[in-house]
Formats: C-alpha cells, sequence, structure tokens
C-alpha cells in the first residue's frame, strides 16, 4: 500500500512538473521537482552549473545515474527532464521492450544531455540540450544482457528494429519534440527527446 500511494504522489507530482503527453514545462520551484524525484528513488545530484553562455540556463540541474534503471553513465538535465523520462521508462519502454522482444530493460544508453550548444543547422539559435530539457538515447540493454543499438538495429528488419520503431513513436506521446535516425542524418545513432516548446515527432 505504501509504495503504492508513493507511486500516485509522484505521478500527479510528475504531471504537474512536466505537463501531459508532451506539452510545455510549468514553471514550478525545483524543491518540489526535488521532491518528485525522491518520491520515485531516481538516484540524482542537485549540482550547480557554469556554463560558457550565460543563457545556458538549466532550472533544478541535476547529475542522474538512475531512474528506475541504470543509466549507462551519468546525465546531467533539467529535474523536469528527468521526470520525464522517468515517467516514459516506466509506463512504455518496459511494457514494449516486454511485448516485443520478451524481455525488460535494465540500462538505457546515451550520449548525454546538457550540453550549452547550437542547435543543429539552425544559425545563433540554441539546442534544448542548452537548458537541459533533451537526452539523446543511443540504445537499451536488456534483462538477458542482449544489447540493441540505434545506429545498427534502426533500419535493420527484425525484433529489435520493430521495439525502437515503437519506441519512438509512443515518445511522441510524451516528449515535445522526437527526432530519429528517419529525421536526418545528424541522428544516425540516436533518439532525441526533448521536453522544449516545439511539437515535431519525426519517426
Amino acid at each position: 500500500m505504501r509504495r503504492l500511494v508513493s507511486a500516485l504522489l509522484f505521478a500527479l507530482a510528475a504531471g504537474a512538473l512536466t505537463g501531459c503527453f508532451g506539452g510545455p514545462v510549468p514553471v514550478v520551484s525545483s524543491g518540489q521537482c526535488l521532491a518528485a524525484l525522491d518520491a520515485h528513488a531516481i538516484s540524482y545530484q542537485a549540482i550547480g552549473l557554469n556554463p560558457p553562455d550565460a543563457r545556458c540556463r538549466v532550472d533544478g540541474a541535476v547529475r542522474v545515474t538512475r531512474i528506475d534503471v541504470a543509466l549507462d553513465r551519468p546525465a546531467v538535465m533539467s529535474c523536469a527532464l528527468a521526470a520525464r523520462i522517468d515517467d516514459f521508462e516506466r509506463a512504455v519502454v518496459q511494457q514494449v521492450a516486454v511485448r516485443d522482444l520478451g524481455k525488460y530493460v535494465n540500462r538505457i544508453d546515451h550520449l548525454g544531455a546538457y550540453s550549452c550548444r547550437r542547435s543543429t543547422g539552425i544559425r545563433d539559435r540554441l539546442s534544448e540540450h542548452s537548458f537541459g530539457l533533451a537526452i539523446d538515447i543511443s540504445g537499451f540493454r536488456l534483462s538477458d544482457g542482449t544489447e540493441i543499438s540505434v545506429e545498427r538495429d534502426w533500419w535493420a528488419p527484425g525484433p529489435k528494429r520493430d521495439f525502437l520503431h515503437h519506441l519512438a513513436k509512443s515518445a511522441c506521446g510524451y516528449f515535445s519534440v522526437v527526432l530519429t535516425p528517419s529525421s536526418d542524418r545528424d541522428h544516425f545513432n540516436h533518439m532525441h527527446l526533448d521536453i522544449g516548446p516545439e511539437r515535431l515527432c519525426s519517426v
């Protein structure tokens, strides 16, 4: 019963933090957001940032090492993004993995989250990575040790491709922008997921 109550409280808090189905992120206090991460036992450390560009401000910056499952390496992001990723992993990733592959995911691989830099192909515009609102997912590891790579498996026929494509389509309900190898050459090896103000589902 205690776990159920905790899960319900987290779902309510995460919904308030991140909006519903990839919508804009409302302004909430860092304390509220961190309390939501604590409620779901996410492994993180609140940090301060000293970016080279003062515009690269991250609300509630955290270094995350684990959501419900491990990340292959720590990732710096906004608290709101951490809450959204955890929600997506619990509600979608595991269900799609079991349906398509017969196994649970126990690790998420990524190429990075926060990075103070320009948006690809758009001059003088900062990427959502600059605000800790985006992460680039490169693959997954299943409970039996099987590895899935976006670069290797996105185009190859078979259950791994099905898993990645189904996951990307479902991600459009949780993230504002989803970019994949089907989008352009810049995303040949990862899925870009962000909770910024724009809307684009390119899967």
